[in-house]
């Protein structure tokens, strides 16, 4: 009698251990949650559009001892500026050991399990009811103590139609892994088809083999480092009218760095061979940057813009808006401190390249704060702010006149085209080259050009500005 009373005595205390666990667990899975949330709002609040309206908003939570229901909402902006919310309802197992990792032979400890879906919202009604009762999303995730977690996020094939519009959607997977207190993360996603149809316009959008890989990475010194990078096997658009625009071996890299308020980006588009109908175009890289660009600053303009914006109403006709003083005042106050921090854009690179060879060019602005009396109006403003100007071209003869050629079908009209082409080409080269704004060297014209403290440098000749834009004009007269 004793050994079995002691033997539900420490049954009992490890019962109340366990229940006691479970609870503080719980209290600590909800604090993590709620700082995620919170960091990621802040994140939101540092990269994105205010016009987009982007947050994360806990809407209930509603915790038990062994697990809790939660409930998130995502809203944004459309393009058109109406409001819409995606929904997903969690259901969150508590750790040490929560009952739903153990059903699916999880062992290891974590602070909670999570398996959340979708909740039918306005803007996902239709595709939530392609489901039949399944959910278009689901997202599973091991929150790890220590601030790490493994989520995946599983997408469901979808099928269906929407006022004539086609969907269909062959489904895949985004694997995520946190670490760091949720502040960094690894992601791979892949989705092999996409097909958006419209018989009536007989309109097609097709996406195959569709790939995506990121990484977020947070430092000690409030810097975070951003790469990622989306790739597709095929791209097709066919808008009903026989010439489909064909994209094979698309890439497109992101890449930032922010460290407090100031970001450098770049973004780059590669294709590896682009068609339009018959005519091939060859490949085509595009890119931007941006350096030193003051985050908050430019939040803060675009604020200002959107309320002034929505003081003057709907007006179709801009050139009709007329800015107050006081609204053209509070423009320029929010533009000099996106200036402050003297932001460089650059278009860079360009290269289109064919059999015949290739064209390059690349475009640099940097920018400076202007000396502001209060007086200047914004296109003062805008015209002092050009700090220095550089653009490189070379073009290549043998590569535009293939392009003129293969926008025909036949062998006589591609002789035709390419003629034409070679008239084009050596007509307006030989303008810019007697304007002495371009050299010519091996069948490629090449400009270099740079501005800075109102001179112009063109491949070496240093000029005044009103001096470049007589012989600029001189090419087009």
């Amino acid at each position: 009698m004793r050994k079995s009373t002691g033997l539900v005595g420490v049954v009992a205390i490890v019962a109340i251990a366990w229940v006691g666990a479970t609870w503080y667990v719980g209290t600590r899975a909800q604090q993590t949650i709620e700082d995620v949330v919170a960091q990621a709002n802040e994140r939101l609040t540092e990269v994105s559009v205010p016009a987009s309206g982007t947050s994360l908003e806990i809407v209930s939570y509603d915790r038990g001892w062994f697990s809790s229901q939660v409930v998130y909402t995502l809203h944004m902006k459309d393009a058109d500026g109406a409001a819409r919310a995606l929904t997903m309802q969690d259901h969150l197992h508590h750790g040490p050991f929560p009952w739903s990792a153990v059903q699916s032979g999880k062992f290891a400890p974590m602070l909670a399990h999570s398996k959340a879906h979708v909740v039918a919202t306005p803007a996902t009604q239709a595709w939530v009811d392609s489901q039949q009762g399944g959910s278009p999303l689901t997202i599973e995730t091991q929150v790890g103590f220590g601030g790490s977690g493994h989520s995946t996020w599983t997408f469901a094939p979808v099928d269906m139609m929407d006022e004539g519009d086609a969907l269909r959607f062959s489904g895949g997977q985004l694997l995520v892994d946190f670490t760091d207190d949720f502040k960094s993360n690894q992601a791979t996603g892949q989705f092999a088809s996409l097909l958006l149809t419209n018989e009536e316009m007989a309109e097609r959008l097709e996406l195959k083999d569709l790939q995506v890989k990121s990484s977020t990475q947070s430092s000690n010194n409030d810097t975070v480092t951003v790469q990622s990078q989306a790739t597709v096997a095929a791209f097709t658009l066919d808008e009903g009218d026989d010439s489909p625009v064909v994209i094979n071996d698309m890439a497109i890299h992101f890449d930032s760095v922010q460290t407090g308020k100031l970001l450098d980006g770049t973004l780059r588009y590669d294709f590896g061979q682009v068609a339009v109908g018959e005519f091939a175009l060859g490949s085509v890289s595009i890119g931007g940057k941006v350096l030193q660009l003051d985050m908050e600053a430019l939040r803060l303009l675009a604020m200002e813009y959107d309320a002034i914006q929505a003081s003057l109403g709907d007006n179709d006709d801009e050139s009709a808006v007329v800015l107050s003083n006081e609204q053209e005042a509070r423009l320029q106050e929010r533009l000099q401190a996106v200036l402050a921090s003297s932001p460089v854009f650059s278009i860079e690179p360009f290269v289109w390249k064919n059999d015949q060879g290739e064209t390059r060019g690349s475009l640099q602005a940097s920018l400076a704060q202007p000396a502001a009396d209060g007086k200047q109006s914004v296109d003062l403003m805008l015209a002092q702010m050009l700090r220095q100007l550089k653009l490189d071209l070379a073009i290549s003869r043998p590569m535009l006149i293939q392009a003129f050629g293969q926008s025909q079908g036949s062998a006589d009209e591609r002789a035709r085209m390419e003629m034409m082409g070679a008239m084009v080409y050596d007509q307006y080269m030989g303008r810019l080259e007697q304007a002495g704004l371009v050299q010519q060297r091996d069948g490629t014209a090449i400009l270099d050009l740079h501005y800075e403290d109102q001179v112009v440098t063109v491949n070496g000749q240093a000029m005044p500005v009103a001096e470049f834009m007589q012989r600029a004009l001189s090419v087009v007269m």
